[in-house]
């Protein structure tokens, strides 16, 4: 299957995409390290709530993306679990990480329901992507 060369990208950084970054993560190794790490974190209770959408559309996606989403977590537990860290230690006081999952799915996987066909199938690519293993470009935000 050919992707769309914008597409995936697009479809990445929707997923993905956290605050207005301050600081070029490129820049600094330590805060790509970070994004990095947020991403596998949020990977954990987004990826199976987008394959679950995307499987609903394409009853073969379950049987690509399941292997890989296992195959993901148990490659990346001590990044998932440093990006566990991370975002709990961002949360304000009065927040929970039920309310921010929540808040997560809402703002990211949101065109998966209301989208147009080819934004739901460039989320859906776009997520086989990141389970195959492609580091995402990002940036983490300050801490302000």
């Amino acid at each position: 299957m050919s992707r769309p060369p914008l597409a995936i990208p697009l479809a990445l950084a929707t997923v993905f995409a956290l605050s207005p970054p301050s600081t070029r993560a490129a820049d600094d190794p330590v805060l790509n390290r970070a994004f990095q790490d947020h991403i596998a974190y949020v990977a954990t209770f987004a990826m199976p709530v987008l394959i679950e959408k995307c499987s609903a559309a394409d009853p073969a996606y379950l049987q690509r993306a399941a292997p890989l989403y296992f195959r993901y977590v148990n490659a990346h537990q001590d990044r998932i679990e440093r990006g566990r860290q991370l975002t709990l230690a961002e949360l304000k006081p009065d927040d929970t990480l039920k309310a921010y999952r929540e808040r997560v799915l809402a703002q990211r996987l949101g065109k998966l329901d209301t989208g147009t066909p080819e934004e739901r199938t460039a989320m859906c690519q776009g997520a086989l992507v990141v389970l195959e293993g492609t580091t995402l470009p990002g940036e983490w935000p300050s801490r302000g």
